[in-house]
């Protein structure tokens, strides 16, 4: 078989994707084969190879020692993941003794060769002054910064590139959770556990919750369960208000909410008086939509009726398609079809919440400042 490489190359496929019966004497088969690839400078094979041997499966211990050499190989010396797995080695101290000068600088280098999973590892470093002075700010600005990134590639796919979006999502809840770097937010935190949850429940379907990833699913269904007993809440389907709208939208790097695509706004019915207002959406691509108060986190295709309360007003311009959203939960929504100006927007939701003297004051003050409120 050393001189069939392509052979090997599909029974190593066919075993990975399951189409060869997962028992003993073949994974030895695989194992044998990926080491023939990996001795022929196959980057894949070698990483697999570390893999397998980092986490171990029903037939093969595993063997840190072992996984070192394959993720140390020649062909992986450029590899941000295999050097991420490097560093995981080396901070764990499965390898016989803790490393954490070279755990530190494998995620440096990692995180170099751009990857993000070594840029959260070195990220959190700095959280827990690992072989640096302790620095939570900078660790949560880090990970702030890449925030949007993961989230939009999660939600532009509709969860097929789960990418970091589950880690960076537990990593930041933590730190709302404590208030670690940041200001204390329990809700947000719960939110982020939420989509945390999520991708790593996505991750277990595709087999990818292995290490310690399964170790961080585990924990943030222990966080979420904590924060649900703390505010009485429990998991039921999801509730399509005011609140899970504001909630399930993201800012962009415009600035605008909502991602960019083609959705559709119709009217379902409009109560002045009780300041009630019904309306479908329908959706290009799904959103993801979170409810934090029903603990429901998932993606939730084709139209969703929407009831707002709290409705002083509503305006309509022309047509019925928008691609993005202006506004905030206190005042209101734009969906807009164009430019952020009334004159581009298809609808607008103007609500009529009484608000404490303190929040006018802060408003007319922001109003005045020549900063951004």
């Amino acid at each position: 078989m050393e001189k069939h490489p392509q052979a090997v190359q599909k029974y190593v496929n066919r075993y990975k994707e399951g189409k060869i019966t997962h028992k003993k004497a073949n994974e030895a088969l695989y194992i044998q084969y990926l080491s023939i690839l990996a001795g022929r400078g196959n980057p894949d094979a070698a990483y697999d190879l570390g893999e397998l041997y980092e986490v171990g499966s029903e037939f093969t211990p595993a063997d840190p020692k072992v996984a070192l050499s394959y993720y140390g190989m020649e062909s992986l010396a450029k590899d941000g993941d295999a050097l991420t797995r490097l560093g995981v080695l080396c901070e764990s101290g499965l390898l016989g003794k803790t490393d954490l000068q070279g755990a530190y600088e494998c995620y440096a280098k990692a995180m170099a060769m751009g990857s993000l999973d070594g840029l959260i590892h070195f990220a959190d470093c700095y959280a827990k002054g690992t072989f640096v002075n302790r620095d939570e700010k900078f660790a949560f600005g880090t990970l702030y910064d890449i925030w949007p990134e993961c989230y939009n590639r999660f939600t532009s796919t509709t969860g097929k590139e789960i990418n970091v979006f589950p880690e960076v999502s537990y990593h930041l809840g933590l730190m709302f959770l404590f208030g670690q770097g940041t200001k204390k937010d329990e809700l947000l935190a719960l939110r982020l556990f939420l989509y945390a949850q999520f991708g790593y429940q996505l991750m277990a379907v595709s087999g990818l919750l292995i290490g310690e990833h399964l170790a961080e699913y585990k924990d943030v269904n222990e966080r979420i369960e904590a924060l649900a007993k703390t505010y009485s809440l429990r998991r039921q389907d999801p509730v399509f208000d005011n609140d899970t709208f504001s909630d399930s939208l993201e800012t962009n790097d415009n600035g605008l909410l909502g991602p960019n695509h083609k959705n559709v706004f119709a009217l379902v019915s409009f109560d002045r008086i009780q300041g009630l207002c019904d309306f479908d959406v329908t959706y290009e691509v799904p959103p993801l939509i979170v409810d934090c108060g029903n603990l429901f986190c998932g993606f939730v295709p084709d139209t969703i009726h929407w009831s707002f309360s709290d409705v002083g007003d509503v305006k309509f311009g022309k047509g019925s398609v928008y691609d993005h959203v202006a506004g905030n939960p206190d005042d209101g929504w734009r969906f807009l079809a164009g430019p952020e100006s009334d004159s581009d927007a298809v609808a607008i939701l103007i609500f009529s919440r009484p608000r404490p003297e303190s929040y006018e004051k802060s408003s007319r003050k922001a109003e005045t400042s020549k900063g951004k409120a």
